[in-house]
């Protein structure tokens, strides 16, 4: 009986130990070719699961993560307990031999590690297409030496044989993790030489000077094959896969040569509203920056003024493809706020035009703005047109000591004005007396709220502008004030808590 006992609480040990929390990490591959992403998967099992937050897997950026739960139910010597199972899916794309390390979770109360685990870079088995392949896969720059900032055309050509016959295509990019990317919108379809050609072009802006590779692109392709249903004697047609891989790019990447702010070919265009207003009324200037090249990472246009508030919208930036070249338009607009006059600077920035290897000077104009009604406007002192008269009393001489002066006797008018002060003055003490014991009386009894004073949204901006940064209520307040001040109706001020953030920052 006591040997029972015993092997029943080992047995009832064991199941609690296996059905216990865990954190094991996963992957689709160890061995990874260049270019290719790893599926990285992190399983946590137990009751109470919280996993973490991951951006980053090792030197390298996580590039899609997703979650999945399920839960079981298990019975342990008459007792159902409930199991969860939460996955984290995370995809990111190595370039070299490297260890994935051990993350953190909190499972039922208590913090587990995954396992850590090594990937190994191998070189691709799948042949790179050339002529007479039933698919090929090429990809060509019109540039293989530029400077940074300066864009490139990557075309990739997915070419479909005659007698390709493909069911499926699942197509894969290659990694431009060092380029800012713009992916030319519109697949381009057409025939040449034997094969139905699909094009894909991208604008690749590099990041960086150096010596970069372009991993290649891949596709897995689903050919159509015939196999024989034994049972009922016919065929039909299954999937037949396979993988193929193009070139890689090498692209020299030189540094922007020295004193220059950006690469390109460019033209500046200035618009201000107005340039006479009124004291805290807005002055708004928009600056425009167009030709070829790349301004999506141009972040240099700034104003700082004294005395004066300034608000400035992201720059908003567009481009497009003409030909092979990349145009492009960068507009960012200010708005000045002021109670005295002022002068916004002019601005210059220096422009390395890669085609004539030569430097511009990009200018944007300075604007005098003068502001009326403002705190250094001198009042103008009004006078009355007639001089003050100064009357002087003489008192009369006495011809002797002895001589009594005898005093004006007091009329029947002026005795009458005086008793009427008096009562007067008598009736507006009652008065008093009266209004202070009905306040005394009827106030307490009355349910009233005195009215909130209006807020000033031009001193508000004033004094929550240069804060900004500093707080989002703040940042947000800011971009609703002046929205509202634009005219935008469905913008609705939240006073109180205008009224906060204007208290902790005055």
């Amino acid at each position: 009986m006591r040997n029972m006992t015993k092997i029943a609480l080992l047995l009832q040990l064991s199941l609690i130990f296996v059905w216990g929390g865990s954190f094991v990490a996963k992957v689709n591959n160890s061995s990874v070719v260049i270019g290719d992403r790893v599926n990285l998967t992190l399983e946590a099992r137990g009751d109470d699961i919280t996993l973490p937050n991951i951006d980053r897997v090792g030197n390298y950026s996580v590039e899609s993560t997703s979650t999945s739960t399920q839960s079981s139910f298990k019975m342990i010597n008459g007792t159902t307990t409930r199991e969860n199972i939460k996955r984290l899916n995370i995809t990111f794309t190595p370039d070299k031999d490297m260890t994935i390390p051990p993350f953190e979770a909190m499972i039922d109360g208590e913090t587990l590690k995954s396992n850590p685990i090594d990937i190994k870079m191998v070189k691709s088995l799948a042949p790179t297409s050339k002529r007479g392949d039933i698919v090929t896969l090429d990809m060509v720059a019109n540039k293989k030496q530029i400077f940074v900032g300066q864009p490139i055309q990557l075309t990739i050509y997915f070419g479909e044989g005659n007698g390709a016959n493909l069911m499926k295509v699942e197509f894969k990019k290659p990694n431009f993790k060092d380029f800012f990317v713009k992916e030319i919108a519109g697949e381009k379809t057409y025939r040449k030489g034997g094969y139905l050609i699909h094009e894909l072009r991208y604008i690749l802006t590099p990041k960086y000077e150096g010596n970069f590779t372009i991993s290649p692109a891949s596709a897995r392709i689903a050919q159509k094959s015939r196999r024989r249903d034994d049972f009922f004697g016919t065929f039909f047609a299954t999937p037949k896969w396979s993988r193929v891989v193009s070139n890689s790019l090498d692209i020299e990447v030189k540094p922007i040569p020295n004193g220059n702010d950006l690469i390109g070919d460019f033209v500046v265009e200035e618009h201000i509203d107005k340039q006479t207003t009124k004291a805290n009324k807005p002055v708004n200037l928009t600056i425009t920056i167009k030709g070829e090249g790349n301004l999506e990472d141009f972040n240099a246009l700034n104003y700082e003024i004294d005395g004066v508030t300034i608000y400035s919208d992201d720059a908003k930036v567009e481009s497009h493809l003409v030909g092979d070249r990349l145009i492009s338009t960068y507009e960012k607009k200010f708005v000045f706020i002021a109670d005295k006059d002022f002068t916004i600077p002019a601005k210059s920035f220096k422009v390395f035009d890669f085609k004539s290897s030569k430097t511009k000077s990009l200018d944007i104009k300075s604007f005098d703005i003068q502001v009326t009604g403002g705190k250094d406007i001198t009042p103008t002192v009004v006078s009355s047109s007639k001089p003050t008269t100064i009357e002087k009393i003489e008192t009369p001489k006495s011809s002797s000591s002895d001589q009594t002066i005898e005093s004006e006797p007091i009329s029947k008018e002026q005795s009458k004005e005086s008793i009427l002060s008096i009562w007067m003055l008598i009736a507006s003490f009652v008065a008093g007396v009266v209004v202070t014991l009905g306040a005394v009386k009827i106030l307490p009894n009355i349910s009233w709220r005195p009215k909130r004073a209006s807020t000033n949204y031009n001193e508000a901006l004033k004094i929550l502008y240069p804060h900004t940064n500093d707080n989002i209520e703040v940042e947000q307040m800011v971009r609703d004030l002046y929205a509202k001040k634009g005219g935008e109706k469905s913008i609705t001020i939240d006073k109180v808590k205008l009224k906060e953030l204007v208290r902790l920052y005055q």
